[in-house]
């Protein structure tokens, strides 16, 4: 959150308002504008000065609330939107701005813009918007984007990385493509290349499961019935992705690829490259071509072992990293021209917005494969295996010489059409700036599909997505506003939010075995011949010869049990001698393997005789003593 310091003029302050609801009229215009850009119809015949010519949305790491920038015929606006309000943070009337951007820069909030000439200027909004300073480069400025430590501007055929303190030149990219879209990480620089370079061809890029549009197929048989080519050169169609920071120590890499080169590969078939950007993590890229139709999902993978080595091929020739092409965002027949592009924060949606006013919403994965109601219906990231397949050994190993997997087709799962220009994910709602100057809150709610077959709903089965416009803004400026300038700082309370997002994930530092101990083998037991006995001067423990020599004998498990014994079906019969005051039961005997009749011989009975007779003369003497 951004604090805002005393002065005379209070802030401009807007309220939301509740979104009406779309008519049946406004439907039926939407279908229009679907299929007819905006950019076709005819202009007004007196230039309006508050018209919106451009709209930018950021949201940058250090700040609480998303901020919104204005472009007008005549000046800029920035816009900071709260929660249930928007505050005007800069509005200057500086002339014409053609392309600006906002970072947060050793604890500055700093806006760089530039007017269409050759001049990046650099504005300290922690100060009321003071030009700090500006640097003057060698062609006119198309694109700006920045980080926390760089400022990526874009010119006809080069790009030139600047520092974000100073605006001092890093380095310089010359022979890019016409038009060069850039696409600023936190450490990587991706840039579309003019010529595939085979000596920096990475593993990966584009696959051949992209199958090009009927429109597409149609244009090219013409044109080979014509005789000419109708279609843009796919010279154009080249992604190159250098590491920044290593660039601006010791510059571009020379023809033998190094650490500084991370990526280059082909990103489209036909038609160059018109928009490229990287996730939160940087290491997912989308690419747009000139037609449209099609939208490229590119995944950087890093090599565990050496990050210039690719997965799989020549090591020796030094290639950085393998580029996965993991989905074909399909979008339509008619050709658009994509304006903006924006990740959600755990890279499970994209959004792609046209000049046709429509911002398409895409489910995807970080990891590839299919998007799922176990990996979107939740409210965390989950893992690219579930629980179950971890556990019962179902999960593919993770072999850096397997070809890479096919890339899957993903269809736009709602399309939301407003005269949109540019969007922004934060939190769990969706923001959504339009070319009237309005902001719209819309929440996307995730909803699970039963299964066609079945009919019941499936961890791994399809999933649907419902928007609701919950807020919304009118951040145009009126004719009477003047310029504006509040002195603006970010706040260290903005901190806290920094590393809690790791909690709602689901990725950990450990994953245990694919089998559980219960559910393999257990154990061996193996005796040795000679070692029963511990002693120092038996026992192969306590002596110097190894344990190797003595030859293992296997125990079995289970315990030796004695050989089987005959019993008799029925009762023994029990059996009574009297002799005396005792009795002996045969069943007795039989407990310890014999009988009462083996007991029985001559001399035992003639023994127990005279023993009874003894016992009988003692108690009658015993009796006549004492009558």
């Amino acid at each position: 959150m951004l604090s805002l310091e005393e002065s005379e003029m209070k802030p401009r302050t807007i309220k939301c308002q509740q979104p009406s609801e779309r008519t049946r009229l406004d439907q039926c215009i939407e279908m229009v504008q679907d299929l007819i850009p905006q950019t076709y119809s005819a202009p007004k015949s007196k230039p309006d000065p508050d018209r919106v010519c451009w709209v930018k949305m950021a949201a940058l790491p250090f700040l609480e609330s998303p901020l919104v920038l204005l472009g007008y015929p005549d000046g800029v606006q920035v816009w900071q939107v709260l929660e249930s309000e928007a505050k005007e943070m800069f509005h200057r009337r500086v002339g014409r701005v053609c392309a600006a951007c906002v970072c947060v820069s050793e604890g500055r909030l700093q806006l760089v813009l530039s007017h269409g000439d050759r001049v990046v200027r650099l504005l300290d909004l922690s100060q009321g918007g003071v030009e700090v300073c500006c640097q003057e480069l060698c062609g006119a400025v198309q694109e700006v984007t920045a980080s926390s430590r760089f400022v990526a501007t874009s010119l006809e055929e080069r790009v030139c990385v600047l520092s974000s303190r100073d605006l001092s030149v890093l380095f310089e990219v010359c022979g890019c493509a016409p038009g060069c879209p850039v696409a600023l990480g936190s450490r990587w620089l991706a840039y579309a290349d003019s010529q595939l370079r085979p000596d920096w061809q990475s593993v990966g890029g584009l696959s051949g499961a992209a199958v090009p549009s009927i429109t597409e197929q149609v244009i090219d048989t013409a044109a080979k019935g014509l005789g000419r080519l109708l279609v843009s050169s796919s010279s154009s169609s080249v992604v190159t992705i250098v590491d920044v920071l290593a660039c601006s120590e010791r510059g571009l890499p020379g023809d033998e690829p190094d650490a500084r080169l991370v990526g280059h590969f082909r990103a489209h078939a036909a038609h160059p490259v018109r928009l490229l950007r990287f996730d939160a993590t940087g290491s997912v890229l989308l690419s747009a071509d000139a037609a449209g139709h099609q939208f490229h999902v590119f995944r950087v993978q890093v090599h565990p072992s050496d990050r210039r080595r690719s997965q799989v091929g020549d090591t020796s020739r030094g290639h950085a990293l393998q580029i996965q092409h993991m989905y074909v965002l399909w979008r339509g027949e008619t050709p658009a021209r994509l304006l903006d592009a924006c990740f959600s924060a755990d890279s499970r949606l994209v959004t792609a917005t046209t000049d046709h006013g429509t911002t398409h919403v895409f489910a995807i994965c970080p990891y590839g494969g299919v998007a799922t109601c176990r990996t979107h219906c939740g409210p965390r990231r989950v893992n690219k295996h579930s629980s179950f397949e971890r556990s019962a050994g179902l999960e593919a190993p993770c072999t850096w010489s397997a070809p890479l997997p096919q890339p899957s087709t993903v269809r736009a799962l709602c399309q939301l059409r407003d005269k949109h220009a540019a969007a922004l994910f934060h939190d769990s709602a969706l923001l959504i700036a339009s070319a009237r100057g309005e902001l719209v809150q819309v929440a996307l709610h995730m909803h699970a599909q039963p299964v066609a077959k079945t009919g019941r709903v499936a961890a791994e089965g399809p999933f649907s997505i419902d928007a609701t416009a919950l807020r919304l803004w009118t951040l145009k400026r009126q004719s009477d506003w003047t310029s504006l300038a509040h002195a603006c700082t970010p706040s260290t309370a903005t901190r806290r939010a920094h590393g809690s997002w790791l909690a709602q994930l689901e990725l950990v530092t450990h994953i245990g075995p694919s089998r559980r101990l219960w559910m393999g083998p257990q154990m061996a037991l193996f005796t040795f011949a000679g070692a029963a006995l511990l002693q120092p001067s038996s026992s192969a423990l306590f002596t110097t010869e190894s344990v190797d020599d003595l030859e293992p004998i296997t125990c079995p498990l289970r315990p030796v049990s004695s050989p089987p014994v005959d019993m008799p079906a029925g009762l023994l019969p029990v059996t009574y001698i009297e002799v005396g005051s005792g009795q002996l039961e045969d069943s007795f005997f039989s407990l310890f393997g014999g009988s009462a009749e083996s007991l029985r011989s001559e001399s035992d009975i003639r023994d127990t005789l005279a023993d009874a007779m003894e016992e009988r003369l003692s108690s009658s003497e015993d009796g006549a003593e004492h009558p």
